[in-house]
């Protein structure tokens, strides 16, 4: 078919003016999605999308939030965090990401006493390290940051416990700044210079006293828990509670005599027996314990617990020993082995946690209806775990703050489910896998072969 010049224009313009209106298009949508985005997530449990919860913390936080990663050029990590801060960043723009190489700043990792793959959350001047990478810890990470309100710890002091703010090794201090940095308001009180503790407290800390207390100071705390204050005591072998044992009946606790011996324990190349470890199985399920499968927990010279709920009270153990681990009543030595008869057989309960719904009056004197509270205690058969000289061990920074937390009840704020990628698999029958292979493996190809067939006879036609 013979062509006329004309028509050739006309075709020739035709293609000129459909690349300038592809182009045109084409730009005008490179500069629409620098604008604009959107982003479909397909997977079958939105695993790639924010959970509620995490909205709703995240509409809370006003100020700027900066995120320093301490992780190393190499590796898969990095891309692993900005894909899950991104998530966080399309939801709140004032969130930045920082990457920080630890072989190249040893000295701000030092200052910062971060270890390599923690996340350095900084919100309005508190801080909040993270290490495990998920929406979970991240978005509790930033409730803990987002808190407003008053949380007072308060240390009782003056019968040799544990210092909060002292340097040495079996001193506290450590977890003292994590609780601080975390949004608690730490405080000492020694009832030798104060005649009662401060009303505000949030969590009383008994932590593991050498002399015993006077009757006065044994009623000023047996008071406190009678009215509903949430407790942490904290007990070392023997096993003494100085002259807390009206507080020891008011809970139900009994202290097993001897100290835990644990020879598992050289599994994780630990040589000491009387250093006790807990694994997977020593957790039990409680919200303190939620999270802390996959860590070690280490406990030194611990006791064994033993509690028998009052009326009222409902107490779960929250860590188990080893059953092959015993109470040895007899003196310690170089070598131990379990006696029938006279130590005590494993697995023992090394912490407790008990609650009850108590009932206060409201402060509002137009309001006459008492409003139920949750009181919560904890008890735990060891306090070395806290040390400044164990803190940084294992899981105990873990396991300490999830403690606290949930003494001051800070686990009813957030309810984040933990997002697992059930849709990597795909699972077919042998008809299905068949019928696919067919279409893939005949089918298209002699579709392909037989419409280019085709077009090759028109054409020599043509």
């Amino acid at each position: 078919m013979n062509l006329t010049a004309q028509a050739r224009f006309q075709i020739r313009l035709q293609n000129v003016i459909f690349i300038i209106l592809l182009l045109t298009i084409s730009g005008l949508i490179a500069w629409l999605s620098t604008r604009y985005q959107l982003q479909l997530d397909w997977t079958m449990n939105n695993r790639h999308t924010l959970a509620e919860a995490s909205t709703q913390i995240l509409a809370k936080l006003t100020a700027p939030i900066t995120i320093t990663a301490y992780v190393g050029k190499e590796g898969e990590v990095r891309g692993a965090i900005k894909d899950l801060v991104g998530r966080y960043q399309r939801q709140k723009p004032g969130i930045t990401l920082h990457f920080v190489d630890p072989f190249t700043s040893p000295a701000e990792v030092r200052e910062r006493n971060i270890q390599e793959g923690e996340l350095l959350i900084e919100y309005q001047g508190r801080t909040e390290p993270l290490r495990q990478l998920s929406e979970q810890e991240l978005s509790a990470a930033l409730q803990r940051l987002a808190r407003t309100d008053k949380r007072l710890i308060v240390f009782l002091q003056g019968h040799g416990e544990r210092n909060p703010t002292g340097s040495l090794d079996q001193d506290i201090s450590q977890w003292s700044e994590q609780l601080t940095k975390t949004g608690f308001e730490v405080n000492s009180v020694n009832f030798a210079q104060a005649a009662k503790l401060p009303a505000a407290t949030t969590v009383l800390v008994i932590a593991s006293p050498q002399t015993k207390w006077l009757p006065t100071e044994v009623s000023l705390i047996t008071e406190y828990v009678e009215q509903g204050g949430n407790l942490l005591w904290l007990l070392d072998p023997p096993g003494d509670v100085q002259g807390l044992e009206p507080l020891a009946k008011q809970l139900g606790l009994t202290v097993e005599p001897g100290m835990i011996v644990d020879p598992t324990s050289r599994v994780f190349r630990i040589n000491n027996p009387t250093i006790v470890s807990v694994a997977t199985d020593g957790y039990t399920d409680h919200p303190i314990t939620a999270g802390l499968e996959n860590y070690l927990t280490l406990f030194p010279e611990a006791v064994g617990l033993k509690i028998e709920a009052p009326e009222g009270w409902e107490s779960t153990p929250i860590l188990k020993t080893h059953p092959q681990a015993w109470s040895e009543t007899s003196e310690i030595e170089d070598t131990v082995q379990y006696n029938e008869g006279h130590d005590i057989n494993g697995p023992l309960d090394l912490g407790v946690a008990l609650e009850r719904e108590t009932r206060h009056d409201d402060q509002q004197p137009e309001e006459s209806v008492s409003k139920p509270k949750q009181q919560r205690v904890v008890i735990m058969g060891d306090s070395d775990f806290l040390s400044n000289a164990l803190l940084q061990y294992a899981g105990n920074p873990e396991l300490a703050m999830k403690m606290m937390n949930w003494l001051a009840s800070e686990d009813t704020f957030l309810d984040l489910p933990t997002k697992v990628a059930s849709d990597l698999e795909l699972q077919l029958s042998s008809q299905s896998s068949i019928f696919l292979g067919m279409i893939f493996l005949l089918v298209l190809p002699l579709s392909l072969l037989s419409t280019g067939l085709l077009v090759w006879l028109r054409r020599r036609k043509a």
